[in-house]
C-alpha cells in the first residue's frame, strides 16, 4: 500500500530505511533472474511483453528490500502497490523475431546473432543496445535507500552485471546467469559485482 502523506510504499517485503553517515552508504541492488518465458525452452522466442510464470510463494521468498524494482508487465502482475515500473528493465526487443521458432530464423542472421553484439533482429535491438540501456538505469539509481531489489528476466540480470564491470556487449556472451537466481550488485564509490547467478534462499 503507498502512503498518500509521504508516497512511500508499506509492504512487508520493504524493510525501514537504514541510517547512515553522508559518504559512507554501501548500497546493495539484488538482482532476481526471473523465471525463463514459457516456450523458451522449446526454442520459441517469447511474445513481446510476455510476462513471466511465477512460482506459488515466489513474491514471499524475496529479501527485504526499500525499493523494488520490475519491469511494466511483471509490475502489474506482482502488485502495483509493491514494485516500481521500470521500462529499462524489459527483455530484450527481439523485434520480428517475437514468437517464432528458432528453427525458422535464416541460419546466416541466427549466427550473426549469437557471435556479433552489434546485431540486432529487424526491428529489435542487439546485445549493446541492451546493455546500455540497463548500465543507464545503473548509473542513474539514488545514493539511497541502502538496500534495492530488481526482477528481470535473466538477460537483463546479465546487463547490469556487465554494466557494473565496465563491460561492453561482447562480455554477454562469456557470463551466465540462470533463471531463478540471484546475482548482487554492491556500491560505495563505484557498482561493483559482489555474487552472481547464486541460488535462490
Amino acid at each position: 500500500m503507498v502512503s498518500k502523506s509521504t508516497g512511500k510504499v508499506n509492504h512487508p517485503l520493504l524493510a525501514p530505511p537504514f541510517r547512515a553517515t553522508q559518504g559512507s552508504m554501501n548500497q546493495t541492488l539484488t538482482c532476481i533472474a526471473l523465471p525463463a518465458p514459457d516456450g523458451l525452452n522449446r526454442g520459441v522466442i517469447p511474445a513481446r511483453d510476455a510476462a513471466p510464470i511465477l512460482p506459488a510463494g515466489f513474491m514471499a521468498r524475496l529479501p527485504p528490500a526499500e525499493r523494488l524494482f520490475a519491469p511494466p508487465t511483471l509490475s502489474t502482475d506482482a502488485g502495483a502497490a509493491t514494485c516500481e515500473a521500470v521500462p529499462a528493465l524489459n527483455a530484450a526487443d527481439m523485434g520480428a523475431w517475437h514468437g517464432l521458432s528458432l528453427k525458422t530464423l535464416p541460419p546466416a542472421d541466427l549466427a550473426r546473432w549469437v557471435g556479433e553484439s552489434g546485431f540486432a533482429p529487424p526491428g529489435g535491438e542487439s546485445r549493446d543496445s541492451l546493455l546500455r540501456r540497463a548500465g543507464i538505469w545503473l548509473a542513474t539509481l539514488p545514493a539511497t535507500p541502502a538496500r534495492m531489489l530488481v526482477l528481470a528476466d535473466a538477460t537483463v540480470i546479465r546487463a547490469l552485471a556487465i554494466a557494473a564491470l565496465g563491460g561492453d556487449g561482447a562480455m554477454m556472451a562469456r557470463l551466465d546467469i540462470a533463471p531463478l537466481t540471484r546475482t548482487v550488485l554492491t556500491r560505495h564509490a563505484t557498482w561493483r559485482l559482489a555474487t552472481s547467478s547464486a541460488p535462490l534462499p
